[in-house]
């Protein structure tokens, strides 16, 4: 059994202790559903039908491409959901950015200035007079969790440059 002491503390994602993990995510895409249900029903529907008054064949491959394709626009607007993703790792010494196609990291002291978007989409951490890291809310996405991140970073950044967070 290993030693308690040489295992390190992880929090229930996994991540190393005083890790935190924000994970931006865009809304579920209501609209790409609604189309897919219609599109899914009408050609189910049709086909029933269609075999019912025992209409062509060709009539029946047709209603079945329309229920195939509400079929998969369901599947892709789920996918994409899960695929946009964007997880945005934090601990004492810095980010990590991951998902969405990304994979950016960086360290607290090279971070001169944080600013969020007053639409809150959009957090940009500078390093510098030129480099800049930004972290976009993907889609229409939840402005709170954007609050909640740069909250957090805030809190970081002030750690890293010891500064206090009590009140006087």
């Amino acid at each position: 059994m290993p030693d308690a002491a040489a295992t390190p503390a992880t929090t229930p994602q996994g991540l190393p202790a005083g890790t935190t993990r924000h994970v931006l995510k865009p809304r579920p895409p209501f609209t790409g559903y609604a189309v897919a249900a219609v599109m899914s029903i009408a050609g189910a529907v049709l086909i029933v039908v269609d075999a019912a008054r025992d209409w062509s064949n060709g009539w029946i491959a047709l209603f079945a491409v329309v229920l195939a394709l509400g079929i998969a626009l369901a599947l892709t607007a789920t996918w994409s959901m899960f695929r946009m993703r964007l997880y945005v790792d934090l601990d004492a010494k810095g980010y990590h950015i991951h998902g969405a196609g990304q994979d950016r990291s960086g360290t607290w002291a090279d971070v001169t200035r944080a600013a969020l978007t007053e639409s809150r989409s959009r957090l940009t951490l500078y390093h510098g007079q030129v480099r800049r890291t930004h972290i976009v809310r993907p889609g229409v996405g939840d402005p709170a969790e954007m609050d909640r991140m740069a909250a957090d970073i805030a809190h970081r950044l002030d750690a890293d440059r010891g500064y206090s967070q009590s009140p006087r």
